[in-house]
Parts: structure tokens; C-alpha cells; sequence
């Protein structure tokens, strides 16, 4: 099955998704506003089924690089996603997946090595693997009637038809 979904990025990146129709960078972003693209679920391309969310990304990615902000709207295969939901979400999801790959002694050894995005960055690939392990490409989390997060562990296979759906510019004067 394929839902419409929507991703916001700069224009200039925008511009070279489109002509190759594929991601060239996945989540973990720092941008100028003090805002975070966080990779909780592991490396991978996350897209939102919400515009509006995804023009909030789009102005974070476009203040980063004094650039247009970009939505870009695409086709998504969901088949094989692993489905999050208010009944089973984020916290169960990396419970199961660490508690499957690792003891509880050794979890407690890495995480004190680790500071807290290290180990969120570590615990989001953990979370990759396990899915990947069990034959998943991704992840569908539904976190409200009107707001979706997908995951695509497999962005190439996952995504198609990776078009413009609107350009707007910050107002930002020099």
C-alpha cells in the first residue's frame, strides 16, 4: 500500500532530491534556531504525513543555510513498516529491542560510557537492527488523528515520485 507523504528541507537540497529522486541526507541535524532532527529510531529517512509539520522542518532546514524552505511531497510504500501507536510506543519499542540484544548488565555498562545523545543515537541503531532483524523496513508511528511519523530503513525501495509541493521564502532580509 502507498500513502502520500511529506518531507521539509531546503530549496537547494530540494532541487537535488528531486532531479536524483532520492534522499541524500538522513535525520540527525543541528540547526541554527537551537532545534534538533533526532534519529530515535535509528539512521533512516523520516517524513511526516502532516504539511504543516513538515513546513516547520523545512523553515528549521532553511534557516540553517540562509536558503528557501522546501516541501516535498512523495509517494511511500508502507508494507513491512512496524507499526507504533499510544497502545504500543517509542519507550516499549527500545525496551524490547535492547533487552533482545543485550543483557541487562551490559546495557548498564554502556550506558555509562555514554552520554545522553550518544546514547540516544546508539539506542535509535539498536532499534534499527532489532526492526531489521525481524524482517521490517521502517517504522509507522502514529502519534495523533492528524500525524504520522514513517521511517524508511530503505529509502530507495520505499520512496518514489519525489516532487516540489510548495516553496516559500523565510522573509529574512539582508
Amino acid at each position: 500500500m502507498k500513502k502520500i507523504v511529506y518531507r521539509g528541507v531546503e530549496y537547494q537540497e530540494a532541487q537535488r532530491v528531486i532531479k536524483a529522486q532520492r534522499y541524500e541526507r538522513h535525520e540527525r541535524r543541528q540547526f541554527v534556531n537551537g532545534a534538533i532532527a533526532k534519529a530515535v529510531f535509528g539512521s533512516g529517512v523520516y517524513l511526516v504525513s502532516n504539511m504543516k509539520i513538515a513546513a516547520q522542518y523545512a523553515i528549521c532546514h532553511a534557516e540553517t543555510t540562509w536558503d528557501q524552505a522546501a516541501i516535498l511531497v512523495q509517494e511511500l510504500t508502507v508494507d513491512q513498516m512496524f507499526d507504533l501507536d499510544e497502545e504500543y510506543g517509542e519507550n516499549q519499542l527500545r525496551f524490547d529491542a535492547l533487552k533482545s540484544r543485550h543483557s541487562a548488565e551490559d546495557l548498564a555498562l554502556l550506558s555509562e560510557g555514554m552520554d545522553q545523545k550518544e546514547w540516544l543515537d546508539w539506542t535509535g541503531e539498536e532499534i534499527r537492527k532489532y526492526l531489521e532483524d525481524k524482517g521490517f523496513l521502517g517504522i509507522s508511528y502514529k502519534i495523533a488523528e492528524e500525524l504520522t511519523y514513517y521511517i524508511c530503513y530503505r529509502p530507495d525501495q520505499q520512496i518514489s515520485d519525489i516532487t516540489l509541493y510548495s516553496v516559500f521564502d523565510l522573509g529574512v532580509s539582508s
